[in-house]
């Protein structure tokens, strides 16, 4: 059959309609553009809603977390790596930005001490200090805030079940954003969408795992994918963070995630298959460097037969006097997840009466386009960046670089969200209209694949990509593996650009599935030419066969990845600012000297050792209420 194409203008495209598409749509509709939100799923289901919805909030429990102690945190947790520029931006905004998600409906629990809203009782996953917000119903809290600003906003329009193919760049001068060309699976369409500005906000790349990943399936590495075709920069690819604590079994639950290093008390400990310990102090430590210890044991044999280890958190619950105040502590910072969690491993396991099989597991890739602090796209100054072009959210680079710290995603979404919805309103206000000419080629093109046969299914292809990320560009690397993926790669490419699709216009799930590999073949390279390029472990990028990269003594720099029509792949590095050498030695003292504590505290005799956790329970906690318990266990249930 014929696919019939439909012609729209609009002033500004949002690809994605999670928590960083609703606020860049409801920014730029505030500025008074006229915006397009494209969305594959409905609106607001994204890894916002089924998030743990912990936020970082700046300030919300302590007056010393200052603007640039945040800023700081970010940019060393990442091993220097991120955008200083960027980072800086991050710390400026995270209360404004938690203010505006709150004006579309986000009601956090409040701190009646302070008159803010509660912060959990640990400085969580990484952060120097307690500035992490919990909600009740997780992620929905959020999603539904972000539906608002969509749904309800005004001068926005929205397609769901929509799937963006390609943007349309025109080279005037120096490369502009033309608009989109679009997929409507409802009606079976094609759309030509004139836009002077685009905004992608489109999530990661977790699927390229499946099914070892705790991410919404509709993370196929569109985002960097659809930058890499326009001719932006990727920037830290081969820093994909793996959630270290993710259920093994049974396959219904697997890659799910079970837990946080953040919310493993101050016993919980990782062991081996064979019970002997593998890491302490965990909830001082951040997910990269809990996810490589478990990685290089399984590569050394010491992995259980499902290439996982035990988290073992059973010494924090046999403690008479502080057990009950972590009980409370885990049931109601991770509600969700504990019902998880009862569901895949029974009631003992929810209890913390036996240790948990865990594995690393695909979440969140701290790469992304190339931007900078107003989340326009940017490249070196010998190349013109893509006029029109932002990107926000997961999408984004430059703001996490080696490793993201805990609850710091639903920040960046609003953070980001706002300028890249401010920027692109601005940018197409000043812009003229593209010739329909320049949609042509692209119309044309995608036409041709309806219809076309061979042997090959675009949906098994996509199993087996997802099979040979895992093995080879997964939580442990290698050169020969690397290589090895880059020849699967091409092999692949060549078998998709002849994949069977069948001639149906409307919900073609084999030009879907089709369109999808394609991204995720260019994801893949993307990540793979990065991780080559850096030799050494770092963050989250560990490699079984190099050394690992020192913080005082080497000079950070981010893998630059592009695309060039005449060129090929070209991998740069750019370099990035370090942290000053005194600061940053104070900051690695002061992270040993608390894990140093941690274990003196682990050594302790049974009662002492209690008698402290109590107290420092008591201290953020305050005194168990009547019935705590009993409501957590209750919140486990429910989930």
């Amino acid at each position: 059959m014929a696919i019939e194409t439909q012609w729209h203008d609009y002033d500004v495209v949002v690809i994605g309609s999670g928590g960083a598409g609703s606020a860049a749509a409801h920014a730029a509709a505030e500025s008074g553009a006229r915006v397009l939100v494209v969305s594959k799923d409905p609106i607001g289901c994204s890894d916002t809603k089924i998030s743990e919805g912990i936020i970082t909030l700046r300030g919300s429990a302590e007056d010393a977390d200052t603007r640039q102690v945040l800023s700081d945190n970010l940019r060393v947790a990442g091993a220097d790596l991120p955008d200083p520029e960027i980072t800086d931006a991050f710390a400026a905004d995270s209360r404004d930005a938690y203010d505006w998600i709150r004006r579309q409906g986000l009601r956090p629990d409040i701190d009646e001490e302070r008159g803010g809203p509660q912060t959990v009782p640990v400085a969580f996953g990484g952060h120097t200090h307690r500035r992490s917000v919990v909600h009740r119903n997780s992620g929905v809290a959020f999603s539904h805030a972000h539906w608002n600003a969509v749904v309800q906003g005004a001068g926005i329009d929205y397609l769901e079940d929509t799937w963006v193919l390609d943007l349309v760049t025109v080279d005037d001068g120096d490369p502009c954003v033309a608009g989109a060309v679009i997929y409507d699976a409802g009606h079976g369409e094609l759309l030509a969408i004139r836009a002077p500005s685009v905004v992608i906000a489109s999530g990661g790349l977790g699927t390229m795992y499946f099914p070892k990943t705790d991410t919404m399936r509709g993370n196929t590495g569109d985002s960097y994918a659809l930058a890499l075709r326009a001719g932006a920069d990727l920037v830290d690819m081969e820093q994909v963070q793996f959630l270290p604590f993710c259920i093994t079994y049974p396959p219904s639950y697997e890659g799910l995630i079970a837990s946080e290093p953040g919310v493993a008390g101050y016993l919980g400990v990782l062991r081996d298959a064979e019970g002997k310990l593998l890491l302490d102090g965990l909830m001082l430590r951040t997910r990269a460097e809990c996810a490589a210890a478990m990685v290089r044991a399984v590569n050394e044999g010491r992995g259980t037969e499902r290439g996982g280890c035990y988290l073992d958190l059973t010494a924090n619950v046999a403690a008479p006097r502080s057990g009950p105040y972590f009980e409370v502590f885990l049931n109601t910072t991770l509600s969700k997840v504990m019902g998880t969690v009862r569901q895949a491993m029974g009631r003992k396991a929810t209890k913390c009466q036996e240790w948990w099989e865990v594995r690393p597991s695909a979440h969140y890739c701290m790469g992304g386009v190339r931007v900078g602090p107003d989340a326009a796209a940017k490249t070196d100054e010998d190349r013109a960046a893509v006029r029109g072009l932002f990107s926000a959210g997961q999408a984004m680079g430059g703001v996490f670089g080696a490793n993201r710290l805990g609850s710091t995603a639903l920040s960046e979404n609003a953070v980001f969200g706002i300028r890249a919805g401010h920027g692109a309103a601005a940018v197409a206000k000043a812009s003229k209209p593209a010739d329909d000419a320049v949609f042509t080629p692209l119309l044309d093109g995608y036409r041709g694949l309806f219809g076309q046969g061979s042997a090959d299914a675009p949906a098994c292809l996509v199993r087996e990509l997802q099979e040979a990320c895992w093995e080879h560009i997964g939580p442990a690397r290698t050169r020969s593996g690397l290589e090895t993926m880059l020849t699967k790669i091409a092999e692949l490419r060549r078998r998709c650009s002849e994949a069977t699709v069948s001639c149906e216009g409307v919900w073609n799930q084999s030009f879907i599935d089709r369109v999808e590999l394609a991204s995720m073949l260019d994801t893949a390279e993307a990540v793979a030419r990065a991780a080559l390029t850096r030799e050494d472990s770092l963050g989250a990028h560990v490699r079984l066969d190099g050394g690992q990269t020192s913080l005082l003594w080497s000079r950070p720099w981010s893998a630059v990845v592009r695309r060039d029509a005449a060129d090929g792949w070209g991998v740069v590095k750019a370099p990035r600012k370090g942290t000053p050498f005194l600061q940053l030695l104070a900051y690695l003292y002061r992270d040993r000297k608390r894990k140093v504590a941690l274990r003196l505290l682990r050594s302790l005799p049974l009662r002492w050792r209690d008698a402290v956790i109590e107290g420092r329970y008591r201290a953020t906690m305050g005194p168990l209420k009547s019935g705590d318990e009993k409501v957590a266990e209750a919140q486990v249930a429910e989930a």
